[in-house]
């Protein structure tokens, strides 16, 4: 039986800040594998992420040195809005034989009990919440949690530097910087 993290969300764009917790999940919760998978469309966010062929290469790129990583699509074939209960479902019969673990941050954890049938995803996965040190959040069982260094980003800063044609290149891998200049993302 192998120990599976879960990874979700928009990633629009992918950024360090997503690296560091799904390396700091494994690390911690000594997972031997973790599933990125990017949502269509995120039920809480009313902004279209770029296209779905543009954010696929986006973390292939940022992941492509993490031998432990891999992309599960399920979301993005779906389309429409994307619920944490249909791709748990999906993903537990795919991985019978595996152990699932959700990775969160504190920003998802502090709004779980507004996600879709959140309480049949407690019976259903393990929840990871990687929490920042400097606050004073209680994460309690059934919720497993570890304090992870502070990467403070996100995919809206990014895209709001973009527009504002201003630095980001520091808060994404290298290859991304270059992949969202090349097609003129975001902009």
């Amino acid at each position: 039986m192998s120990k599976i993290g879960v990874f979700g969300g928009t990633l629009n764009p992918v950024h360090l800040g997503h690296i560091n917790l799904i390396t700091e999940a494994k690390r911690s919760f000594n997972l031997d594998h973790v599933l990125i998978v990017p949502a269509f469309q995120s039920p809480h966010k009313t902004e279209l992420p770029v296209s779905e062929a543009h954010r696929l290469k986006m973390i292939e790129l940022a992941t492509k040195d993490l031998s432990f990583t891999s992309i599960d699509d399920y979301e993005l074939k779906n389309k429409g809005k994307s619920y944490t209960y249909h791709t748990i479902r999906f993903l537990k019969e795919k991985y019978k034989d595996d152990e699932l673990y959700f990775i969160m941050g504190e920003d998802q954890f502090t709004a779980f009990d507004r996600w879709y049938r959140y309480e049949d995803l407690l019976d259903m996965v393990h929840f990871i919440v990687l929490k920042r040190s400097t606050n004073d959040l209680k994460i309690t069982a059934p919720f497993l949690t570890a304090e992870v260094p502070i990467f403070e980003v996100s995919s809206s800063e990014i895209r709001k530097r973009i527009l504002n044609d201003d630095y980001y290149n520091h808060f994404v891998h290298k290859d991304v910087y270059h992949y969202i200049e090349e097609h003129g993302l975001y902009e």
